[in-house]
C-alpha cells in the first residue's frame, strides 16, 4: 500500500466489488454487497492506518541518539611544580568528549573533567581558608592519583567510574582511597543522580547492604546501621557530615547491571589515616532486582533502547604517579 500525499488518494484497489456480487438479483443485495465492500476496505484501511501511527508514535518517543562519537581519555600530570610550599605529584585521568553537540559536549566536558580533579580542587587548586591553614601546617608533598574507565557508552547515555587515591599531607600517614562516578545524557547534558531514577529508601538500602554483605562474606546491617547507612545515602547526618563528605555514585555495566556505591571522603581532621584506607562500598545489581525501586524518570526509556555505541579510547603516553602509583614509593 502507497502512503500517499497531498489531497489526492490512489484507488483502492481491495475495494472494488466483486462482479459476482453486482450480480446478485434485487437492488438489496448490490446495495449490500456494496455496504459490505467499502466496509472491508475500511477496515483494512485503518488497520494499516493504525499500525502506521502507532510506529511512528512509539518512534516519537525516542528522540535519535549518537551513533559516532569517541571518549578519549586524557591526564592532568604535574610533577614537583615549585609553586607551593609543599610539593606536588599528581596524575589525574579525565575522558573527553568529541562529536556530540558542541553546546552539551562543552558541558559534559566540564563536569567530567572537574569530577576527576575533585580532591585535587578540594585539597590544593581550590582550598577553603579552613584547608589553607592545615596546608600549611602539615603539608609536605600533596600526591593524587585517578584512574577513569568508561564502563558503558551507547547512542544515549556514557558512564565513567573514577578511582582514586590522594594524600593530603603526606604520601605515606595520609593515603586515602575513594571511587566516584557519572553517568550522563549525551542528548541533553543531564548527569543522573541515584536519587533521580531510584525511590533509595529502608528497603532499597536493605538490598544493596546484603548485595555487599554477600560479596564480602559479612553479616547483614542489622535495624540502627541500616538508618545510619540510609543517612549516608541521602547526606543527612550532620555529625558524619562534619567528619566525611558522604557521596553515593552509580554506573553502568556493559551488561547494563548497576554498579551502585557509598562513599566516605575524609574533611581535614579525618584524612590521617597511618594506612591506606579505603571507606568505599559498592555493589552489583540487575535491573531486576531494582525494577520495584524505579522512580519516573526520562532515564529509563533511553536505558531500555540503548545499544553500544561510539568508542572509548584509552590514554596516550599516560604517566604513573611516583608516590601512588602500581609502584609508588607509599607502597614500598
Amino acid at each position: 500500500m502507497e502512503i500517499w500525499e497531498g489531497s489526492t488518494q490512489p484507488e483502492l484497489e481491495y475495494a472494488k466489488v466483486p462482479e459476482n456480487v453486482l450480480q446478485e438479483s434485487g437492488n438489496g443485495r448490490k446495495k449490500r454487497g456494496w455496504k459490505w465492500g467499502i466496509l472491508a476496505a475500511l477496515i483494512i484501511l485503518l488497520g494499516t492506518a493504525a499500525g502506521i501511527s502507532v510506529k511512528s508514535q512509539s518512534g516519537a518517543h525516542a528522540p535519535k541518539g549518537v551513533e559516532v562519537y569517541t571518549v578519549q581519555n586524557e591526564q592532568y600530570y604535574v610533577e614537583y611544580s615549585e609553586q607551593y610550599d609543599y610539593w606536588d605529584v599528581i596524575t589525574v585521568e579525565y575522558p573527553r568528549i568529541e562529536g556530540i553537540d558542541e553546546t552539551v559536549m562543552e558541558q559534559l566536558n566540564t563536569l567530567l573533567y572537574d569530577t576527576a580533579m575533585d580532591r585535587v580542587n578540594y585539597w590544593h587548586l581550590e582550598p577553603s581558608d579552613e584547608v589553607k591553614d592545615f596546608r600549611k601546617e602539615y603539608f609536605s608533598i600533596f600526591s593524587s592519583d585517578v584512574f577513569c574507565e568508561i564502563t558503558y557508552h551507547s547512542q544515549y547515555l556514557l558512564s565513567a567510574a573514577y578511582d582514586e587515591c590522594y594524600a593530603p599531607g603526606n604520601p605515606i600517614w595520609y593515603v586515602n582511597k575513594t571511587q566516584r562516578a557519572l553517568t550522563v545524557d549525551l542528548l541533553t547534558g543531564e548527569s543522573y543522580a541515584l536519587t533521580d531514577i531510584f525511590e533509595v529508601d529502608r528497603e532499597f538500602v536493605s538490598l544493596w547492604d546484603k548485595a555487599v554483605a554477600d560479596t564480602l562474606n559479612l553479616e547483614y546491617a542489622d535495624d540502627d546501621m541500616l538508618e545510619v547507612l540510609l543517612d549516608c545515602f541521602w547526606q543527612r547526618d550532620e555529625e558524619i557530615n562534619q567528619e566525611f563528605f558522604c557521596r553515593s555514585f552509580f554506573y553502568l555495566t556493559q551488561d547494563k547491571d548497576f554498579v551502585i556505591g557509598l562513599a566516605l571522603d575524609p574533611v581535614l581532621g579525618g584524612v590521617y589515616t597511618y594506612e591506606p584506607v579505603d571507606r568505599t562500598s559498592y555493589a552489583v545489581l540487575s535491573m531486576e532486582e531494582l525494577e520495584a525501586f524505579k522512580k519516573e524518570s526520562g532515564f529509563w526509556e533511553k536505558y531500555e533502547l540503548s545499544e553500544p555505541a561510539g568508542e572509548a579510547l584509552p590514554c596516550v603516553d599516560k604517566k604513573e604517579n611516583l608516590w601512588l602509583g602500581e609502584s609508588g614509593a607509599a607502597w614500598q
